[in-house]
């Protein structure tokens, strides 16, 4: 992921190989959680992105600013969810500040 605003990070990935089947989406995951594993990964997700099986990019929107999400990436196909992508980590941009009072 790369930050894109205070609020939005920007994600791609590539097509899983070998592949398992068609994919008929694909499914973002990011969570505030600086400590996230690839075992915990399944168990905490606060953000969740469902794209289109031809998509291999999103942007998640309405996060906190100067934040460090840790995300990963799922396949879908019609038997299921697949494995989890390796864990990846950004920070949101920092926001404007204040107008001082």
């Amino acid at each position: 992921p790369v930050a894109g605003s205070p609020t939005q990070l920007f994600s791609s990935w590539s097509v899983p190989i070998p592949r398992n089947g068609i994919i008929t989406a694909y499914t973002v995951y990011c969570n505030e959680s600086t400590n996230l594993t690839n075992t915990e990964q399944t168990n905490i997700p606060i953000i969740r992105s469902l794209v289109d099986g031809t998509t291999l990019a999103t942007t998640l929107t309405g996060l906190n600013p100067y934040t460090q999400y840790s995300c990963y990436v799922t396949a879908n196909t019609s038997v299921g969810e697949g494995s989890p992508s390796n864990v990846l980590t950004a920070i949101t941009n920092e926001a404007v500040p204040s107008s001082p009072q």
